[in-house]
């Protein structure tokens, strides 16, 4: 699947062509500005606007935007690693407003689906203990160095340490299509013997379930331990995109065409990726995953991975 008008290639990380949709840096500045919305209306009661808070949110919420970019590309780079492993090749990576998409395929079978599909998720892993070094340093010997940096980067490393469990937990958790915890489900079952349609007809049971269940999250009917998702518009496309990959994964298998699916397709698989449901520009989070934020190209796949976004502010 080619590139769209829609996005730009800003580098290549590793030697994969890395793209970012514009509705990424329009959603940016959104967020940017409803930060920055607080220190305006101060002004038209006190005066003059404070200059120096305007300044500090605008760079919380640019180093936490940096943080949760850098974050799903690495998300993304470990599903592209994972699809190396198995004798696969990446076309690409993009990542817009709902996460990451890693559009790579390779010829494996159930094996290497998992493979790939855990490798994104088990990048937060390394990530978190790398934010927890720099947490603990930051509070010992770097902290007179940075000086009135200090809490700026204290609490940058609380809220990235944050993001690596709740992406993780997202992605590995949260069995609806296309998440990576759907591909994972789906290899599981196909390894356990289950025909491409058993396993598609489950994985779309379990989706419904989990769609009904953000639902409930997001109207604040339901708690759920360290995936919470909180009403957002980002949320609720996130959510309806969801819903829309799992009807059209329910539709093949009505017509009994589930093995022409990229997803149970052998000669060019879904390779992973990440997904990720927002709250505020204070912390507020995204991703997607086994079949990314777009529908499924015939010949080359995209993978994606689902979790709770979030710039710090």
């Amino acid at each position: 699947m080619g590139a769209s008008p829609w996005e730009l290639k800003v580098f290549e990380a590793c030697g994969i062509p890395v793209h970012v949709h514009i509705c990424l840096i329009l959603y940016f500045a959104w967020a940017l500005s409803n930060a920055e919305a607080g220190v305006k209306a101060e002004a038209g009661m006190h005066g003059l606007p404070d200059y120096s808070k305007a300044a500090s949110i605008a760079l919380r919420c640019t180093l936490g935007f940096m943080i949760l970019f850098f974050t799903i590309l690495i998300h993304e780079l470990g599903h592209c690693l994972g699809a190396k492993i198995v004798g696969g090749k990446t076309q690409r990576i993009l990542l817009w407003p709902l996460g990451g998409l890693a559009f790579c395929g390779h010829g494996g079978g159930p094996k290497s689906d998992l493979l790939v599909a855990l490798a994104g998720p088990l990048t937060h892993v390394p990530q978190w203990l790398a934010w927890r070094a720099l947490s603990v340093a930051t509070a010992g010997s770097l902290a007179i160095r940075l000086g009135t940096l200090g809490p700026v980067v204290t609490s940058l490393c609380a809220q990235a340490m944050s993001m690596q469990i709740m992406l993780a937990a997202f992605n590995l958790l949260v069995p609806c299509y296309p998440l990576d915890c759907s591909k994972i489900v789906i290899s599981l079952c196909r390894l356990a013997g289950a025909s491409a349609n058993s396993a598609a007809l489950f994985m779309c049971s379990l989706s419904v379930l989990c769609i009904f269940v953000l639902i409930a999250s997001m109207a604040g009917k339901v708690h759920i331990p360290l995936i919470a998702i909180g009403f957002h518009p980002i949320n609720v496309m996130l959510v309806c995109w969801m819903a829309y990959q799992t009807y059209q994964l329910c539709c093949q298998v009505s017509v009994n065409e589930v093995k022409s699916h990229p997803l149970f397709n052998d000669t060019c698989q879904p390779c992973g990726g990440e997904t990720l449901p927002l709250r505020q520009c204070d912390s507020a989070r995204g991703s997607i995953t086994a079949g990314g934020v777009l529908s499924r190209p015939s010949s080359s796949s995209a993978s994606c991975e689902g979790c709770p976004a979030s710039l710090p502010q």
